[in-house]
């Protein structure tokens, strides 16, 4: 079963107030989609979303953002920045000060050093400021908590398992831990996806033991397994990535919803399957039916249909694959035949592993 609005967790990681160093700036966000936005005395009030960088965002490399942005042809709807990894969207980017529009916001996104940056045009001068925001610690002398909150030792006030300032786990005496991976207070639902929650974990039991990746990358340095992060987590030197197909798609429903599998290079009969936050091998001979897909589909001629569409409504799917020198591919913005090598390229890769 999929779990209920997924990107519900990265709200609550974005929720808090925001700051300039020097106070003109002030972004409050919460997490049931609220915002509030003040600059230089001009002032915006709406809901936001986010998109949140998947795989298909990023170079075989891993170093770069985008791996598609720079293919002829290709046309990405939202511009990514670096060292992104959430980014905002608004219906409603007009900044207002006594019913007159001042201000207008170009975009705005969450860094992986946990700062918030946001791009601000003046509507009379077009002069573009590039805001950059820290998080607000909540002092002890804080509002009561609210149910299932808990205030950290660095005192931020947060209801997930993880302190989202200074990284540091919760204590909690009663627990529960969902299926879905969510540990948090004991209460009638999971805040994570909505299931009924069982009996708080009892203080004399042993702890939930955190499940490893089925699949990951052995460390060349210190020979450490399972390593799915850029870094190995034992010594810290570089994990190689070989992405060699990735596809993704997006829904413009409200929440929008996501969905993509990313394959890796393991070894020469091994491959690594991503699919959000889980990793599993695949055989290795899975390359040469994806690969007869690609060229059924025509997704290899991508650049003889790049001018044919303007894009489609409601979302598109996206393919690309490893052509010996570069990351190639294409959208359902440019070419239908991408939506039949989107599906078809799903259910081989999940085929193989539920085989």
């Amino acid at each position: 079963m999929s779990q209920a609005n997924p990107h519900y967790k990265y709200y609550k990681q974005l929720a808090g107030i925001w700051k300039s160093n020097d106070g003109l700036c002030v972004v409050t966000l919460t997490d049931t989609v609220g915002i509030t936005v003040s600059y230089d005395g001009a002032v915006l009030e709406d809901n936001y979303g986010i998109i949140k960088l998947d795989p298909l965002t990023e170079t075989n490399n891993g170093g770069m953002m985008m791996a598609f942005s720079g293919m002829p042809g290709f046309s990405n709807p939202y511009k990514y920045h670096t060292n992104e990894d959430i980014q905002l969207t608004l219906g409603n980017k007009l900044l207002k000060k006594d019913g007159q529009t001042l201000f207008n916001i170009n975009a705005a996104w969450h860094d992986n050093s946990d700062q918030m940056h946001i791009e601000i045009s003046d509507v009379k001068t077009g002069r573009i400021d590039n805001i950059l925001l820290n998080r607000e610690n909540v002092s002890a002398s804080a509002v009561p908590l609210k149910e299932g909150e808990c205030r950290c030792e660095c005192g931020q006030v947060f209801s997930s398992k993880f302190c989202p300032n200074c990284g540091k786990m919760r204590e909690e005496n009663k627990t529960f831990t969902c299926s879905c991976g969510y540990t948090g207070p004991a209460r009638n639902f999971c805040p994570e996806c909505g299931k009924p929650c069982s009996a708080p974990v009892s203080e004399t039991e042993p702890p939930v033991q955190e499940t490893k990746p089925a699949a990951g990358w052995t460390c060349s340095q210190c020979g450490a397994l399972l390593q799915t992060g850029d870094k190995c987590n034992e010594c810290g030197a570089e994990i190689r990535k070989e992405m060699l197909f990735s596809i993704f798609e997006y829904m413009t429903c409200n929440p929008p919803r996501y969905d993509g599998i990313t394959v890796w290079k393991f070894s020469d009969t091994r491959l690594i399957m991503q699919r959000g936050d889980d990793f599993h091998f695949i055989p290795a001979t899975v390359i040469e039916p994806a690969m007869k897909v690609i060229r059924e589909y025509e997704i290899d001629k991508w650049e003889e249909y790049k001018d044919q569409m303007n894009g489609a409504m409601g979302g598109a799917q996206y393919v690309s694959y490893w052509d010996g020198e570069k990351m190639a591919g294409t959208s359902t913005d440019h070419m239908p035949g991408a939506a039949g090598a989107y599906v078809a390229l799903r259910n081989l890769f999940t085929s193989e592993l539920n085989g």
